[in-house]
């Protein structure tokens, strides 16, 4: 009869023991299926503080429209006015020569005898001194070539190249680089291109 109890304390403490260790199970299982639910739930909580801080896409958007208008200010800046139609400012008679052959005609000006005018197609080249004092394209000519590149002889055209005129005149609009200037005489009457000349700056 001792035996059987003892036996059966034995049986009874297994039994207890078992269950306890399957609470404790219970409860470790339980506290990390929390930690998870909370580790997931930190998770997203971050992620959602992560994205209200992004800055929107529209500053991307504004980024590339300021690089445009740059790009733009760029290409009209880059003419410096150092030729026109081949000819620059420090050319003399020979040089002249050599670029566009021989003229048609060689004259004075009619009111200035010290200014020698060759005649070509479409333009003239005068020279002062030996030197090109200034450059015409005559009216009817339907393009000129600014630094190389060839643009439209119109008013428009023009503008589209250089940007703004950099001053008006009573007879036309002008733009400078540097000591350069090409004006653009304009009828007062009809608003029409009558020529477009290419001097030095200080001559005007």
């Amino acid at each position: 009869m001792r035996n059987m109890m003892i036996i059966g304390c034995l049986i009874g403490s297994i039994f207890a023991f078992n269950s306890d260790y399957g609470k404790v199970t219970n409860t470790y299982s339980l506290s990390t299926s929390a930690s998870k639910v909370m580790s997931e739930a930190s998770a997203k909580a971050a992620d959602e503080m992560v994205s209200a801080s992004m800055p929107p896409s529209t500053v991307t958007e504004v980024t590339y429209a300021s690089n445009d208008a740059s790009a733009a200010n760029e290409a009209t800046q880059s003419f410096a006015l150092q030729t026109v139609n081949g000819i620059t400012l420090y050319d003399d008679p020979s040089s002249v020569t050599k670029k566009l052959g021989e003229p048609k005609r060689i004259s004075e000006d009619p009111h200035l005898k010290e200014l020698k005018i060759y005649e070509y197609p479409n333009m003239n080249v005068v020279f002062s001194d030996g030197m090109v004092n200034f450059v015409e394209i005559t009216e009817g000519s339907k393009s000129l070539l600014i630094d190389g590149v060839e643009i439209p002889a119109t008013i428009e055209a023009v503008k589209e190249a250089l940007g703004e005129p950099d001053y008006f005149t009573e007879d036309g609009i002008a733009f400078e680089r540097n000591e350069a200037v090409l004006k653009l005489f304009v009828d007062t009457d009809t608003q029409k291109l009558t020529s477009i000349h290419y001097f030095y700056s200080f001559t005007m």
